[in-house]
C-alpha cells in the first residue's frame, strides 16, 4: 500500500507509534528536566515544577551572552501525556505478542501504569504541615501552597456555624492589582469583592495623601521566596451589603485577627489562611529526638515518638525521616523541625494520595518484565552454545 493510499487513522498511529516520536520526546524531557533542576536555584522549587514539569507548553528564557531568547518548549505533562500514547500504540499494541515478548509487554505495561500514577497524583493528591510541640495533639494539617478566603457567622450569644463558606485560591489567584471578581451565597447577607491579590506581602501604614490606603494601611508586595512556605498571601477585599455602605478591608495571612462585619444580631468573620484538611485520625507528639553528626550542629536524624489516636484508642508509633506512619489512605513523614521559647518542634507532612504504592508496584513489575526478558536471552544463548558444542 502506498503512502498516498493510507488514511488518515493509520498515519496517526504510525507517527504515534514510532521510534523517532519516542526519542524526540524523550530528549524533550532530558532538556526541561535539566532546565527545570538549574531554575530552581532562581525561582524555587514550586514554580519551578509548575513551570516545567505541570505545564503544558512554556516559554524558556535563552540567556545567550546576556540577550534573553524566548524559546518555546513542550511542557512536562504534555510529553508525559505523548509518551503514554506513544508506549500504548508502538510497546503495547504494534509489539508482536508471544512468548518472547511477554518481559517486554509487561515491563511497559508498568511504565504506562507509572504514568498513570503520576497524573492520578497531580489531581488528587494534597500535601501539607502538621507541626507539633511536645505534648500536643492534632487531627488537622495544612496546605503548604494552597490558600483560602474563608467566612464564619457568629450568632448573638457567640455561637459559631460549623459550616464556613470558603473561596479557594483558584477563584482569586489571578486578581492581580487592577482585576477584582465578585463572589456571593444564598447564605451571605453580602457579596464580597477581592481584588490586590499578593502572593507575598507585608501590611505598612500608608501615606496621609496615598488615596489606595485601606483604614490608614495598604498592602506591599514583597518578592516571592523561593520556599513557597515562607510567602505570606495578602489580598483586599470590599463587602457589599444589601443596605448599608460598603465596607474596605485587607485580609493578610500574619493579621492578629479576621476582619468581622456585622449584619443585624449575627457576625461574619472573613480571614485569608491556608487550606486545611481533617484526618481520620489524631496525633500526639510525646518526644522528639534529634541526633547530631559528631562535633557538628548538623542534624543527623530526626525521630519522633507519637501516640496514633482513633475514635479514643491508643496505639504508640515512631516517625522518622524514612518510616512514616500509614493509616486509612494517610501518609505522615518526618519533615522537619524547629526550636522556639516554647520548646522543641516536631514538622510533620502528611500525604493522602489514591495512587501512593503505584509506584512501587510499577517498579516490581518492570523488574519482574526484565528478568523474564534476560533469562529467555540467557536460556537461548545457552541453547545455540549447547547446540555449537554439539556439533563440534
Amino acid at each position: 500500500m502506498s503512502a498516498k493510499s493510507k488514511s488518515f487513522p493509520s498515519i496517526v498511529f504510525a507517527v504515534l507509534s514510532s521510534y523517532g516520536l519516542a526519542i524526540t520526546v524523550l530528549s524533550f524531557l532530558l532538556l526541561i528536566t535539566f532546565l527545570g533542576t538549574l531554575s530552581q536555584k532562581d525561582i524555587g522549587l514550586l514554580d519551578s515544577q509548575r513551570t516545567y514539569f505541570d505545564s503544558w507548553w512554556l516559554i524558556h528564557d535563552l540567556n545567550i551572552g546576556g540577550t534573553l531568547i524566548p524559546l518555546p518548549l513542550p511542557g512536562g505533562g504534555l510529553l508525559m501525556l505523548v509518551l503514554f500514547f506513544n508506549m500504548l500504540c508502538g510497546a503495547v499494541i504494534r509489539m508482536r505478542k508471544g512468548w518472547r515478548t511477554v518481559g517486554n509487554l509487561i515491563s511497559h505495561l508498568a511504565i504506562m501504569f507509572m504514568l498513570a500514577a503520576g497524573f492520578v497524583s497531580f489531581l488528587y493528591k494534597t500535601e501539607g504541615a502538621m507541626p507539633l510541640y511536645e505534648g500536643q495533639s492534632s487531627d488537622q494539617y495544612q496546605s503548604y501552597h494552597d490558600r483560602i478566603i474563608e467566612i464564619q457567622k457568629f450568632d448573638a450569644s457567640g455561637k459559631g456555624d460549623d459550616k464556613a463558606l470558603v473561596i479557594p485560591m483558584k477563584h482569586f489567584a489571578d486578581l492581580d492589582p487592577g482585576k477584582a471578581r465578585t463572589f456571593f451565597s444564598k447564605d451571605l447577607p453580602f457579596e464580597i469583592q477581592v481584588t490586590g491579590y499578593q502572593r507575598n506581602a507585608n501590611v505598612a501604614q500608608a501615606q496621609e495623601d496615598d488615596k489606595t490606603g485601606i483604614d490608614g494601611y495598604r498592602v506591599q508586595q514583597v518578592k516571592n521566596a523561593k520556599e513557597d512556605e515562607a510567602n505570606v498571601t495578602a489580598v483586599e477585599i470590599t463587602v457589599k451589603p444589601k443596605t448599608g455602605p460598603e465596607q474596605k478591608a485587607i485580609l493578610w495571612e500574619r493579621q492578629f485577627e479576621p476582619y468581622t462585619v456585622k449584619v443585624g444580631d449575627a457576625s461574619y468573620v472573613i480571614s485569608i489562611s491556608r487550606m486545611k484538611w481533617k484526618l481520620p485520625f489524631a496525633i500526639r507528639l510525646n518526644d522528639f529526638v534529634r541526633e547530631l553528626h559528631p562535633g557538628t550542629m548538623k542534624a543527623k536524624k530526626f525521630t519522633s515518638h507519637v501516640t496514633k489516636i482513633v475514635d479514643g484508642k491508643e496505639e504508640p508509633k515512631v516517625v522518622t525521616m524514612n518510616v512514616p506512619v500509614r493509616d486509612q489512605g494517610y501518609v505522615v513523614y518526618q519533615a522537619s523541625f524547629s526550636e522556639g521559647s516554647n520548646g522543641e518542634q516536631s514538622v510533620f507532612t502528611v500525604v493522602t494520595n489514591p495512587s501512593d504504592q503505584w509506584p512501587l508496584w510499577s517498579c516490581i513489575a518492570v523488574a519482574v518484565g526484565l528478568i523474564i526478558t534476560f533469562l529467555q536471552h540467557l536460556i537461548r544463548f545457552l541453547s545455540r552454545s549447547l547446540k555449537t558444542k554439539a556439533v563440534i
